[in-house]
């Protein structure tokens, strides 16, 4: 039998059908009848017990079908593994219940379905590929009289038909007790002046202060009155710098960890500065210090905190920190398969269940934190440097559910919305060089955010919200 597999037919012989000659010509004659019988079997349809019939394709016939694919996955910025790819005869599933989704994704691909349901048709199956080469699940595509007339993915963690148009299904369930429900951000808000930076800033406390790392520095910021300002600059002695920053709850109090780096050692060329995290230094209300975490490897890139717990990212490993009554001691360790840059920890559906939201400034990340460890519930696959500047989450639109931000290599905000299928992007009121920081500045419990727009100086506008 013949079944294709990437431009190559494959005859499939008995290891006696080689070896035992035919001793007469009656006999050679009624193996190639045969022989011939069954190609031609082959080639017309040889159906399984799911109605799928292996075919074989001529390498005119091929180059035809691979043309279209190839012309639909760049159209859709997606690429598959050619040495997957295999052709199949059948008929178009049924519209009906159990192919709900399918229709569905096939016709937000643009090709719908339901006028050619049941018509026999050749379907072409390989693994589909992110754009970091990760497998994000199987492409189907079908055709009708030659022509492409279908198309759809099975991937996610439900095994379940997706449109090429959703990128990031859900890896794992997260039990999200709400969405999404997107429709465009609120417009009652108060227009006030202030100063922030450009870049923004990395943590905030449940007082409403902010603050922003500049040049190793840390700069605090606080909304009095009417007015954002700056109100106190940390800096810091030896040569230490700062590269990451969160406040940490302590009873009543929050705490400012920081994270300080020697940034004064060059590499083996001389060119550019190396990050050796040295310590963690803690800051009460006051802002004086008041204990230390020493660190003997260097490795630390990000803090993040919850629930009274601070968390330091190395390499691509999590570790735990609890204060105890003689200081803070490492609890925990766990492992990534990736580095981290930057952390934020919000509770974007109101369940109680906090989402941990990483990246390494190539992809995002979301995670939940539970006792048996960190699971992954979602990410993109990009692979390569993308994102800038620090994680932030609000709810901008009021349906109660947080949108996530964070910015690009032109300093221009992504918003990603959480839905039923993953979360995606939604920029279309987004204008290039604008820059979004949701933050609940006045304690009211209503997000509040800073907003950048571009220009020379790309100034910025703190939107309060209206109570």
């Amino acid at each position: 039998m013949e079944r294709f597999q990437h431009g190559k037919p494959i005859l499939l012989m008995t290891e006696g059908s080689l070896n035992k000659p035919f001793e007469r010509n009656e006999n050679m004659k009624k193996a190639i009848w045969l022989l011939l019988g069954m190609c031609f079997f082959c080639m017309t349809g040889c159906a399984g017990d799911d109605g799928d019939q292996s075919i074989s394709l001529s390498a005119q016939e091929q180059e035809a079908y691979i043309k279209q694919m190839d012309a639909v996955m760049d159209e859709f910025y997606w690429s598959y593994d050619k040495d997957s790819l295999t052709f199949r005869g059948g008929e178009v599933p049924l519209d009906n219940e159990e192919n709900v989704r399918l229709y569905s994704a096939s016709q937000d691909a643009g090709y719908s379905l339901k006028a050619i349901a049941g018509s026999e048709s050749v379907t072409a199956e390989a693994e589909l590929l992110h754009y970091n080469g990760d497998i994000a699940g199987d492409v189907n595509f079908i055709f009708i009289n030659k022509q492409l007339s279908g198309v759809y993915y099975i991937g996610g963690y439900d095994d379940a038909a997706y449109s090429l148009r959703e990128r990031n299904p859900f890896l794992t369930n997260g039990d999200f007790s709400a969405y999404e429900s997107w429709t465009g951000m609120n417009t009652d808000y108060r227009q006030l002046n202030g100063s922030l930076p450009v870049d923004g800033f990395v943590a905030k406390n449940r007082s409403g202060t902010v603050a922003s790392i500049q040049d190793g520095r840390i700069e605090l910021y606080h909304l009095s009155g009417s007015v954002l300002s700056r109100m106190r600059t940390l800096r810091f002695q030896g040569g230490l710098e700062a590269i990451s920053a969160v406040f940490v709850e302590n009873g009543e109090e929050d705490l400012l960890a920081v994270l300080l780096a020697d940034k004064t050692e060059a590499d083996a060329e001389g060119e550019a500065e190396i990050q050796q995290a040295e310590k963690v230094v803690f800051y009460d209300a006051l802002l004086q210090p008041t204990t230390e975490i020493e660190l003997e490897d260097g490795g630390g890139t990000a803090l993040g905190s919850a629930s009274g717990k601070l968390f330091l990212f190395a390499d691509q490993v999590m570790e735990t920190y609890e204060a105890e009554e003689e200081g803070w001691y490492r609890t925990r360790r766990e492992s990534l398969r990736h580095r981290v840059t930057q952390c934020h920890i919000a509770d974007l559906d109101g369940n109680g269940e906090m989402e941990y939201l990483l990246t390494d400034g190539m992809d995002l990340y979301l995670y939940h934190h539970l006792e048996t460890g960190l699971i992954k519930l979602w990410s993109t696959h990009l692979g390569v440097e993308s994102l800038y500047g620090a994680l932030y989450s609000g709810d901008l639109n009021g349906d109660g559910v947080k949108e996530v931000y964070i910015c690009d290599a032109t300093g221009t905000a992504i918003r990603y919305i959480l839905t039923e299928k993953g979360l995606r992007s939604s920029n279309e009121d987004i204008q290039y060089g604008q820059a979004i920081y949701p933050c609940d500045w006045n304690g009211d419990g209503m997000d509040d955010y800073w907003n950048i727009t571009e220009g020379a100086d790309r100034g910025g506008n703190l939107f309060l919200s209206k109570q």
